[in-house]
């Protein structure tokens, strides 16, 4: 069967987006809320067919500023799960770092890796990635995700991402929505292994205030 190019299926445009001091100019659906209009009318009954890849989250935005700030090693290997528009993989790439960044749509993996070829980031590879049948290969210091758990299916097989490919001393970096009931539930079934410490954060876009906490989880010694 024939793919049809992301150009093709739908208008994109290129957007300037800054954080931390950094700008880069990232393609994108130019009618994306119309998407999550849809979300916002029929919800769990369009969750199912919702395209989470059109959207710049604001807990990626919140994730990629504070993970910016700490000061990551420049050699640390960086793996971005269920990226979407992989704002946070490609912002640590143009900080230099090493990153791979996965998903699983296919649409969203061809605008990931335009984003990559627009920015020039040599440092940064786009890989597809199925949660209940991974297969990359070698381990990572950094895992990291925004707006990952929308259903309760997917708790096992993330935490079972995070047991087969994070460094022994690694850290798992987790973003989302304080409002996300899904992702609460999957703190609490974390296994005992990990270490989790968790920071609450406020972005303000237009008149919005978004809350959204960061989970960072260690493995224990």
């Amino acid at each position: 069967m024939k793919t049809i190019p992301i150009k093709e299926k739908y208008e994109l445009e290129v957007m300037p987006i800054a954080i931390g001091g950094k700008k880069l100019e990232l393609y994108r659906i130019t009618n994306w809320d119309v998407f999550v209009n849809n979300l916002a009318q029929h919800g769990e009954a369009y969750i199912e067919h919702f395209p989470f890849w059109v959207k710049i989250w604001e807990a990626s935005i919140v994730l990629t500023d504070h993970l910016m700030r700490i000061g990551l090693e420049k050699e640390k290997e960086i793996l971005e799960i269920g990226a979407g528009m992989g704002i946070t993989g490609l912002f640590l790439g143009a900080m230099g770092h090493k990153v791979t960044i996965t998903d699983y749509e296919e649409d969203a993996l061809e605008l990931l890796r335009m984003n990559v070829e627009l920015n020039g980031l040599n440092n940064v590879s786009v890989k597809k990635l199925n949660w209940n049948n991974p297969d990359l290969t070698g381990k990572y210091d950094i895992i990291c995700g925004s707006e990952l758990v929308y259903k309760e299916t997917s708790i096992e097989p993330i935490i079972n991402l995070f047991r087969k490919y994070l460094q022994p001393e690694g850290t798992v970096f987790l973003a989302h929505d304080l409002r996300r009931k899904c992702m609460i539930k999957f703190i609490g079934m974390v296994p005992g292994r990990f270490e989790i410490e968790n920071v609450a954060k406020t972005l303000r876009g237009g008149d919005e205030l978004y809350k959204v906490v960061i989970h960072m989880l260690r493995l224990k010694e």
